[in-house]
């Protein structure tokens, strides 16, 4: 069992094992095969075992089936199910169809089997005949997650069940797969099992890892994925915000980068790639000598800050002033090119306050890796650290990563059981990145190309990591989507370049790659 997953995440996974050769009919079919052999275990343990033989399965069973995958698995249940002949089982479904190439298939599998298939789109059946067993596949965990009320057919079919069962008292059991129908809504079909595939879901435990209402006996069952499925991969570009054909300035994110004093060229690159990953709005704010250097993108704004030679505590009222001025700013980076001088490490801490105060989500990188406290992290501070093996060593001495970000969530009063696990990230970064996030996030990517050692890559990285904080995702997510397009992007521009390639020519592949998957 790994970490309890986003209710995204489940097919950020699927599409990973996808893009590694798994196909989504295999992962169907192992699911639902597991789904009837627990419907076979219930329905054994209700009856006697005379003589101490082993129980037999059978009853009867009533599969309700969604138009999704999570339909799908239902589908294929019932068919496994329907081969035993002391089990007698039909299917109500949703929808006349299904909406996926895997749940028709599995749809077609159950009426080769002579399952019974009613539909109750138009009209909910007339009666209810009683079974041992109901299985609830209507509804599995997509996007929005837990809580979201129920709609249409899938509503009707829900609440006639739930009053069948509350009306007669009934001894019908209930079997929901991945996660019940409704969990987290007054219109839940509580369950007194649940399958979960591959682990459970955020909401489904509490913070003690207590099982929460309506779900029942938990059990966990594996799916076949390889595993690397549970790193990076172009799955996770699934998370990456839908564009909105009707948006206007701003609202994929404004994003202000403090960097620069001793280099310039850091905070611009990080800027070049905040702006490919799909940010409305890079602020660069440098020192004024540092920023007189610099060869600006057209794409960048310039935000002037008073320091003139190196940031410092000076300078944080200006950058408040942006934070707060009309839309204010969706993220912060700190740390390229910033220098190590006590004053400027002071101002960072100073620049960390602000961001807590305003919750506004942070990439802390490079120079102000240094201004962390020790083993520790700032309470409050939602946001990503990208320290290399070194800055790691001097930040954390050898206290491992996922001890300080779980720390971090219980001092900033984040519950476990809801997104906040996703608000903290720290990615070691080297020839493997390795990610640690709370309570047992931690994933690891590397390939690439041999001249993503230059200059100024990691840079790229913390510059895409913030851009897609600002558009809107969270630090785990955006962790993990970054270091994949990184990768992916310095392969492909290492195609064209060549041991010449510099981490200038990169930022223009990773809208390529965003282009092809998004």
């Amino acid at each position: 069992m790994s970490w309890s997953l986003h209710w995204s995440e489940v097919a950020v996974l699927d599409a990973n094992a996808a893009a590694l050769g798994v196909p989504e009919w295999e992962l169907m079919h192992s699911a639902g095969s597991q789904l009837a052999e627990q419907a076979c275990l219930i329905l054994a343990g209700e009856l006697d075992s005379p003589d101490g033989e082993p129980a037999v399965a059978e009853g009867r069973v009533l599969v309700l089936c969604g138009p999704g995958n999570n339909g799908g698995d239902g589908f294929v249940a019932a068919a496994l199910l329907a081969e035993h002949d002391r089990i007698d089982v039909s299917i109500i479904a949703s929808h006349p169809r299904s909406k996926s190439d895997s749940a028709l298939r599995a749809r077609g599998l159950a009426q080769s089997a002579g399952v019974p298939i009613e539909i109750c789109e138009d009209s909910i059946p007339a009666n209810w005949t009683e079974p041992d067993l109901v299985i609830d596949a209507l509804l599995g965990v997509g996007p929005s997650g837990m809580g979201v009320s129920l709609r249409g057919s899938i509503a009707e079919l829900t609440a006639w069940v739930r009053a069948a069962l509350e009306e007669r008292d009934s001894a019908c059991r209930v079997l929901a797969c991945d996660v019940p129908t409704g969990f987290g809504t007054p219109s839940c079909l509580p369950a007194d099992h649940t399958v979960s595939f591959h682990s459970a879901k955020l909401g489904m435990l509490d913070a003690a890892g207590v099982v929460g209402e309506g779900i029942g006996v938990l059990s966990i069952a594996a799916l076949p994925w390889p595993p690397e499925t549970l790193d990076p991969g172009p799955g996770d570009l699934l998370r990456f915000p839908e564009l909105d054909p009707e948006a206007v300035k701003g609202d994929r994110g404004r994003l202000l980068i403090v960097g620069g004093g001793p280099y310039h060229g850091a905070p611009l690159l990080a800027a070049m790639a905040a702006m490919r990953v799909g940010c409305d709005l890079v602020h660069v704010a440098m020192p004024q000598a540092a920023a007189a250097r610099a060869r600006w993108p057209v794409d960048a704004i310039p935000e002037p800050i008073p320091d003139q030679g190196t940031f410092s505590r000076a300078s944080l009222p200006a950058l408040a002033e942006r934070m707060d001025a009309g839309r204010g700013v969706q993220a912060v980076l700190v740390g390229p090119g910033l220098g190590r001088v006590d004053t400027t490490l002071d101002a960072v801490r100073g620049l960390l306050e602000l961001c807590v105060e305003r919750d506004i989500p942070t990439v802390v990188d490079a120079d102000a890796i240094a201004a962390l406290p020790k083993g520790g992290w700032p309470r409050g501070l939602r946001g990503i650290a990208t320290p290399h093996v070194t800055e790691l060593t001097h930040w954390l001495s050898s206290t491992p990563p996922s001890e300080i970000v779980e720390r971090a969530v219980r001092d900033s009063g984040w519950d476990p059981a809801t997104p906040e696990v996703e608000n903290i990230c720290v990615v070691r970064t080297g020839a493997t990145d390795e990610l640690h996030s709370p309570f047992g996030r931690n994933s690891s990517i590397s390939g690439g190309h041999p001249r993503m050692s230059v200059g100024g890559t990691g840079d790229l990285l913390a510059g895409s990591a913030a851009g897609l904080l600002a558009s809107g995702m969270n630090p785990w997510p955006s962790s993990r989507a970054a270091v994949w397009l990184l990768r992916r992007a310095g392969e492909n521009a290492g195609e064209e370049f060549g041991p010449g390639m510099v981490a200038r020519d990169v930022p223009e592949y990773i809208a390529r790659v965003l282009s092809e998957l998004i």
